[in-house]
Parts: C-alpha cells; structure tokens; sequence
C-alpha cells in the first residue's frame, strides 16, 4: 500500500514539473486523485497560476459522485485563501467528499500554512503529510525562498571548453557548445523567472537574453541588469522587448555622472537605484531582495567571472548548470571564475552532481551547492 501512495503521489509530481515555467510567481502544483487504485482526476497549476491544481483536478472528473470516499494525492497544501469566485482549494475539497489527503509539505505562504491541514482535520478528512516531500518541495525551490527568505532560488548557467574557460582570450564565445546544449540552455531560460547579467557582459557580448525556442517566446523572463554607472548603450539587446518581457536596470545614483541622460523613458524598462533599496547586510542581498519583490522565484545568472565570484563567495549560487564542451581554448583564454583566494581546502565551495546528460560531445551536469 506505501509503495502506492508513493507511486500516485509520484504522478502528482510529474504533473508539477509538467507546468514548470508557465505559472508567473505561483508555485508549481499536480493534483491526483484516485479510487479503487485507479486514477479518476488529474490537474496542474494552470497558466500564471490559475485554476489551482486541485481545482484542475476536480473538473476533469464529470461524475462527480465518484469523488466521495476518494483519496487526493497534492504536492502542495491546498490554499486555504479564497480566490476571486470566494472559494479556497481547501473549499472545494471538503464540499467534494474526498476522504484523505497526501499532502507534499506545507505551503510557506502565511495565507495558507497549515491552515488548510486543521481545517481537513475539523472536517474529518484524513492528512498525511510529506510524501515525497523532499522532491515537492525541489519542484518549488524558487517559490519557497522568496517566501521564506524574500530571495529567488540562484542558478549559474555557464558554458565552459574542456580546460575550464568561457571564451578566448579576445573575449570571442561564440560558440563553445553545441546546438543542442544551447536550445537546451533556452529551455532553462523559459523555466525561471529572469536572467541577471553584468553591465561587462551586455558591453561584451550584447545578448538578448530571451527564450527564441519555438513556441516558447513569450516565456521569456525578466532581463536583469547590474549596470552601477548606466554605461550600457542605448541600443543594447537587453533594453528591447522582443516578446513583452520587461527589463530591470540595476544603478547607482551616486556613481551616474550629473549630466547623464542615459535613463531610457520606455515602458519595458525599470529602473532600480540601488542606493534606495532597503537595506541588508550586503549590496548583493539587497538587489536579490528587490528583486524578489517583482514575484521572481527562479534567477539565472549569465554573467562573467567577476560577478560570479562575488556571489560564490557569499554562498548565494544554489544550483549550477553547466555545459562542457570537448574545445580546448588554451591558458590564456577566460576563466568562467577567478581568484577565490581559498587557503584551506575544507572552505572550499562543494557543487554535488544531481544530473548528467549528454548533447552529442556536449556534458550537461547540474550540480547544488552542499
């Protein structure tokens, strides 16, 4: 019988992962829900975050007196707010007759935690509580920190040569991987929430920092960029929407020069003085936290090695993607980081491998920070 629950609730997460990228700021849910060991309903959290999973799941079962005395499988506690149409998921579940719940972990949002899990008690209905928890929650680990942390979850993208560097020493990069790590690398792109780069980078490399694979365009996130003394050109990539996305221009007021007339007055543009966030214990974590403040879970970093290492060294990057082309570029080419002025190898940064896969000659490894 445990294995299952654990098989059904393993469906749940399949489904979760199924509408990663497409929900905006809202977690990633899947809903099962199941009689007699056999599947009657099944739903996602639909586009920008509504319907809500267990709603999805209710609807797609037309008999609806199949649902009392059935078992729902969620990764995520149903929200215990009510919506627009005045009814919560923890609502329509109880009206439903479902007789038990499995339950991923508790929703971090204040609104709900917990809530819901008394509320199904008080009414009767059955709780469990974190199966499969741990790969609910991975599934919602952008979500999750900017509840509880007001931070995104970081990830470092970086395409590297088979010696460890990301360009020449021209700084020329295009390309060290293939076509298929970089349509890959665009599929990564549509899945977070925005992209953060230096102002160096968008002078070097002007890049778009768009998704441009077929059908996912208008995923395109957030472009952010840390750009203290407004340097970047007028015309660069990042500050046109090619598919609606908008860009965030990090600046420092103090730093611009008086007669600089480089804020642009167009409407996919913000503009950020870092000098007015609100204050932590470091610059980084003040921009991040503004940041989160734009409903952002998941940023990506495409950036060089200045600004990588900064963010290494504070233990800020979660999760790296990286792909390893089989090219050899030689010790003068770019380091994809520099100095770490480590003296002691115990405080060395320890990235585990969580995946492996290949493109062609292309590695693809994603490795999580310990």
């Amino acid at each position: 019988m445990i294995k299952n629950h654990q098989k059904w609730m393993n469906l749940a997460l399949l489904e979760a992962l199924r509408c990663k990228g497409l929900t905006g700021k809202n977690p990633n849910v899947g809903c099962v829900i199941v009689k007699n060991e056999k599947v009657i309903g099944i739903g996602r959290t639909g586009s920008e975050g509504r319907p809500h999973a267990e709603e999805n799941s209710i609807k797609s079962i037309s008999n609806k007196s199949l649902l009392k005395s059935s078992t729902m499988y969620v990764t995520l506690e149903p929200c215990f707010h009510k919506n627009s149409k005045g009814f919560s998921c923890a609502d329509l579940v109880v009206q439903s007759g479902i007789k038990e719940i499995f339950i991923g972990y508790l929703d971090p949002d204040p609104r709900t935690s917990g809530k819901s899990v008394s509320f199904f008690r008080k009414s009767g209905i059955l709780i469990d509580v974190g199966l499969c928890g741990e790969k609910a929650k991975d599934i919602n680990a952008g979500f999750n920190s900017r509840l509880t942390r007001s931070l995104p979850y970081i990830t470092l993208k970086v395409a590297i040569s088979l010696d460890g560097k990301i360009a020449l020493k021209n700084k020329t990069s295009k390309w060290i991987s293939n076509d298929l790590s970089r349509n890959f690398s665009h599929l990564l792109r549509s899945q977070c929430d925005g992209i953060i780069t230096s102002s160096n980078n968008v002078l070097n490399d002007n890049p778009e920092l768009t998704c441009r694979l077929p059908g996912l365009e208008k995923k395109s996130p957030f472009k952010i960029v840390v750009d203290r003394k407004l340097k970047i050109k007028k015309n660069s990539k990042v500050l046109k929407s090619f598919y609606g996305e908008k860009t965030i221009i990090y600046y420092s007021s103090n730093l611009v020069k008086k007669n600089n007339n480089a804020l642009l007055n167009k409407n996919n543009i913000i503009y950020r003085d870092i000098k007015s966030l609100k204050k932590a214990r470091n610059t980084w974590l003040s921009i991040f936290n503004d940041i989160s403040s734009f409903g952002i879970n998941n940023l990506m970093i495409e950036s060089g090695p200045t600004f990588i290492n900064d963010l290494i060294k504070l233990g800020l990057i979660r999760d790296i993607h990286l792909f390893r082309s089989n090219k050899i570029l030689g010790n003068d080419g770019l380091p994809f980081i520099g100095d770490l002025n480590l003296t002691n190898m115990k405080k060395a940064f320890y990235y585990k491998l969580i995946e492996s896969r290949k493109f062609d000659d292309d590695v693809y490894e994603l490795r999580r920070l310990v």
